[in-house]
């Protein structure tokens, strides 16, 4: 099953709470993952509606479905506390919002993770999963902890495509240089 965009979006829903109660079993095994469950059901309507693509949902790329639903799952804050455990970075713990953006960055990249994409008219697996140094996904985490669909989507769906095709070199478009 995908985690959304699913035919219903009751399984959505289904998909998106077994993978946070997964993460809780490892961030916060002693105190669980408080979450809102009529915001997840709010999100998982939400990023099908008025789909930020000119060609729609269904023509959308898997980096343009899973920046929509990762802009929509930061901005809505489904995750009501913080993770307060030694697990994580201690300098992700600092940060506004780090529960929602931690959250929905490994969803995301779980969600990429064997998705496949058209490549020269040819399908391709995303079979890579998304490897960041320790740094870079704390950086992450910072940098997407107040995003916006409205305002975000785009630049999100080309770092998704950009740090995809880092760990799937043989998935990338063929390159131009612009002068």
């Amino acid at each position: 099953m995908k985690f959304f965009f699913n035919e219903k979006p009751e399984d959505d829903v289904v998909a998106i709470l077994a993978f946070i109660n997964g993460l809780a079993e490892v961030y916060c095994p002693d105190t669980g993952i408080s979450i809102d469950v009529p915001k997840i059901q709010m999100i998982a309507q939400g990023i099908r509606m008025d789909f930020p693509h000119n060609d729609g949902l269904e023509q959308a790329s898997i980096f343009k479905q899973v920046s929509n639903f990762m802009t929509y799952f930061i901005s809505e804050r489904p995750i009501l506390a913080s993770f307060s455990n030694p697990n994580l970075p201690s300098e992700i713990l600092k940060i506004r919002n780090h529960e929602n953006a931690t959250v929905a960055l490994l969803l995301g990249f779980a969600a990429l993770h064997n998705a496949s994409i058209v490549k020269d008219e040819k399908t391709v697996n995303l079979s890579e999963p998304i490897k960041l140094s320790k740094h870079s996904f704390i950086d992450m985490v910072d940098a997407l902890a107040n995003i916006t669909p409205s305002l975000h989507f785009k630049v999100l769906t080309v770092l998704l495509e950009q740090i995809s095709y880092k760990t799937n070199p043989e998935c990338q478009y063929t390159l131009h240089q612009f002068n």
